[in-house]
């Protein structure tokens, strides 16, 4: 029997800044709602209503109102169910009377609830029904949705369409001012998407050059990536020596960041082919050799002291090369073909299954990012197969030929997505379509369509460090070291590009949606709720102007960052990645011909941040060989799962293996490999220390 010890964590984190209140009463000062803190009464300005055998009560809270002496209170113990029941329970507010129609209106409140992941839907409506719903914490939090008024005369309703208590206070709707001019861009915070595992790149062929380097060069590249570029995740091949790889994973892992292990062909000697190009795993006895494969990856893992956070089997696993083309590969296909040394496939599951048979007992074993197709319909052949394994911890995909983007992302199956490999110089029909292998916009757009379009965590260019391939040809850093008599290395165009994602956007961080109308734009919300960025592209050869619609928002202060191109000549760029300093977000924000620029936008309060003071475990199976818990689901924070056998003292272990997925409104951690006895498991939130 198994059991749940539930952690209750008691840290609060409160934010306070004087001028952000004094903004906020004038907030109120011009807010249509006039008993938006109910100090006037639960009733004044305000009815409630529970019908058709809803059953909830309304009351002021007292004790813990956000502001001022009161709040309101809802405890709703019965719901009807169905979608179109949700207004049984409600609170009806003012009528706005003679607003019109097409009115930009700003409705903000202060929430919390006595169970995360209790909802309310705010409603303006007369008689055409527009909404927006919202999942709460166990903290005040700040709410926020911006409206375009469909009718004259809309009435505000508050609905409880969850069983639970829900507080609300400091409700305003307030007109939005006129806006500046240029193209309105209005993220939306309540539009959550994807929690980032972060952005980074690859070091896998041509090392020599950067291994001529000297120690302070090394030393000066390191900074670059993680302090510079804020580079989150390196890429290394098995082909490298394992002194390089530990090295290059030791460099990123002190400075935050994580490594990845991959492999592109097993040695020769465990192929069919006898060869690192083409092939498939060798023939045993008429089987294919997965134990031998395994027992290779084990024994590469055990070289590097294991201290790879994650590691991929195959790179690209169902591109097959002709024989005549050299190409490190091991042909790895959905399904095992009957074994023949030319024709015949070893079976991608199969080698996978192996490699985490061998490794599922060691303590520090890393993650795997499975499938690592090199195209997107290759990845929804083989995906389908592998994601259903408790294993499994993340989707790799490439961005090379004829993408599909929503298929890729109806594919996790419940995983976070990775695209782990694209560069424009790899990939014929961008280059031959375009005639310029160095447009270094065409990385930025090909991030932004995968940020954007297929809910991807990870992004990791090609060539992040690359040898003899300086010059602006596909490298973030170029070197050019032959000799140990000229050795030099180059910060080139990639770099800047990746810099405007990776600098401000951090694990945990999570995608939020962004409107604007013909412009490519991604918007992240950090962990801690308390900072908003922005990424716009001006793909164009013509200047505009974009107009950033923050209603409600408690900006705190805005910057940004640009980087713009000269002339006509791609591979030329001019004030890579300069700073602008301070901007007004109420002024029209200039974007150039063929320009990047990251807004940064802090906030002065938290905009639904994560709640430390309670994780709720809803509740725990055991079915097969794994344990599951669920938990209501916490956009952008990570956790830990321990475990325990006797409660013993010191007893409590790091489930290094614990797979996190995330269903609706449920986080669902699984324990692949549970004790065969009794035993006891808790929850903790991962502070990153």
């Amino acid at each position: 029997m198994f059991h749940v010890n539930t952690v209750v964590f008691t840290k609060i984190h409160r934010l306070i800044a004087v001028f952000f209140i004094l903004g906020a009463e004038l907030l109120h000062a011009q807010s249509l709602v006039p008993n938006g803190g109910f100090e006037s009464g639960a009733n004044t300005g305000w009815s409630h209503n529970a019908s058709g055998g809803a059953i909830a009560s309304f009351s002021l809270e007292t004790a813990q109102p956000y502001a001022g002496t009161r709040a309101l209170k809802n405890v709703t113990t019965s719901v009807v169910s169905g979608t179109s029941n949700i207004w049984r329970v409600q609170t009806l507010g003012p009528t706005f009377t003679n607003l019109g129609t097409g009115r930009s209106t700003c409705i903000t409140f202060r929430a919390r609830a006595a169970k995360t992941g209790t909802k309310v839907r705010f409603v303006m409506q007369t008689n055409n029904y527009v909404f927006q719903d919202f999942t709460l914490s166990t903290a005040w939090s700040y709410y926020i949705w911006n409206h375009n008024t469909v009718e004259s005369s809309p009435r505000l309703r508050i609905q409880y369409p969850s069983v639970g208590t829900v507080w609300l206070d400091d409700i305003s709707v307030v007109v939005n001012p006129t806006p500046p001019a240029g193209i309105a861009v209005t993220p939306n915070l309540s539009a959550r998407r994807q929690i980032m595992d972060g952005i980074g790149g690859s070091v896998a062929f041509n090392t020599t050059h950067y291994q001529n380097l000297s120690v302070t060069q090394k030393d000066a590249i390191e900074n670059l990536l993680y302090v510079d570029c804020g580079v989150d995740i390196v890429r290394l091949r098995t082909g490298n020596s394992d002194t390089l790889n530990n090295e290059l994973a030791m460099r990123a892992q002190r400075n935050g960041a994580k490594s990845l292990l991959t492999c592109w062909s097993p040695p020769a000697s465990l192929k069919s082919n006898n060869s690192i190009n083409s092939g498939t795993l060798r023939i045993v006895s008429g089987q294919y050799d997965y134990a031998g494969f395994a027992d290779w990856w084990y024994d590469r893992l055990a070289a590097s002291n294991w201290m790879h956070d994650y590691i991929s089997i195959v790179n690209e696993p169902m591109y097959d090369p002709a024989p005549a083309v050299t190409k490190e590969t091991c042909r790895l296909f959905p399904t095992q073909t009957v074994p023949a040394s030319v024709t015949g496939s070893a079976s991608y599951k199969l080698a996978l299954e192996a490699v985490h048979n061998k490794i599922k007992n060691e303590p520090n074993k890393p993650q795997f990012i499975a499938v690592d197709a090199h195209d997107h319909s290759s990845f929804k052949s083989i995906g389908p197969t592998i994601s259903g394994l408790s294993f499994v911890n993340h989707m790799g995909f490439h961005n090379y030929g004829t993408n599909d983007f929503t298929g890729v992302k109806n594919n996790y199956n419940g995983h976070r997505g990775w695209m782990t490999e694209w560069g424009q110089d790899r990939n014929p029909e961008v280059v031959g379509s375009i005639g310029i292998k160095e447009d270094w916009m065409l990385l930025a757009k090909n991030i932004h369509d995968t940020l954007v379009l297929s809910d991807a965590s990870a992004y990791l260019c090609w060539r992040m460090v690359h040898g003899a391939n300086t010059g602006q040809v596909w490298a973030m850093i170029g070197v050019n070291a032959p000799t140990t008599t000229n050795r030099q290395y180059a910060v080139q165009n990639a770099f800047h590009v990746v810099k405007h994602y990776a600098k401000e956007i951090s694990p945990g961080d999570q995608r939020v949606d962004v409107t604007a109308t013909n412009l490519s734009i991604s918007g992240f919300i950090d962990s801690t709720g308390s900072k908003l960025t922005l990424i716009a592209l001006n793909e164009g050869t013509t200047a505009i102007s974009i107009s950033l619609r923050l209603s409600g928002l408690p900006v705190a202060s805005a910057a940004a960052f640009q980087t713009t191109q000269t002339g006509t000549n791609a591979a030329t760029l001019i004030n890579p990645y300069q700073a602008l300093g301070s901007i007004d977000p109420n002024q029209s924000q200039p974007l150039p011909a063929r320009s990047m620029t990251t807004y940064v936008i802090s906030l002065s309060e938290t905009i639904n941040p994560y709640d430390p003071e309670l994780l709720v475990v809803d509740w725990i199976q055991h079915y097969g060989d794994r344990v599951s818990l669920g938990m209501p689901l916490q956009p952008g924070q990570n956790f830990i799962l321990w475990k325990s056998i006797n409660l013993a003292a010191g007893s409590w272990q790091k489930v290094t293996h614990a797979v996190f997925l995330e269903s609706e409104d449920q986080l669902i951690i699984t324990d692949p490999s549970p004790e065969t006895g009794r035993g006891f498991y808790r929850v903790q939130h991962d502070t990153g220390l």
